[in-house]
């Protein structure tokens, strides 16, 4: 009897050890990575024809509510090549005044 209680503390010694033996682990790792918008150079400025002080573009719009936008572009040649100059102006309309009038006709008739 001795015996066999020995022998059921070694073979729950044994299975326990194995079964210590078969624990494992995992690690995880994320990257995350945010990459910045690209940087678009200016188109160049191209000096103005020879014998040319300068040229002038000029834009217009009128969006659907009035609104006025207004963009000129100079170039100008001098020794260097070209210089730029521009400017934009932008009108914003304010909306329109909604008035609301109310009249009111009060008739008064008398008995005769």
């Amino acid at each position: 009897m001795k015996i066999n209680l020995f022998l059921a503390s070694a073979a729950l010694c044994l299975a326990a050890g194995g079964a210590l033996a078969q624990t494992t682990s995992s690690e995880s790792t994320t990257t995350t990575t945010v990459t910045p918008p690209a940087v678009v150079a200016p188109a160049p400025v191209m000096p103005p024809p020879p014998g040319t002080l300068s040229t002038t573009e000029s834009q217009r719009a009128v969006d659907a509510n009035g609104n006025e936008y207004d963009s000129t572009k100079t170039t100008y040649g001098n020794v260097n090549g070209a210089a730029s100059d521009s400017a934009t102006t932008t009108t914003i309309q304010p909306p329109p005044v909604v008035e609301t009038y109310k009249k009111t006709t009060t008739t008064t008739s008398t008995g005769d």
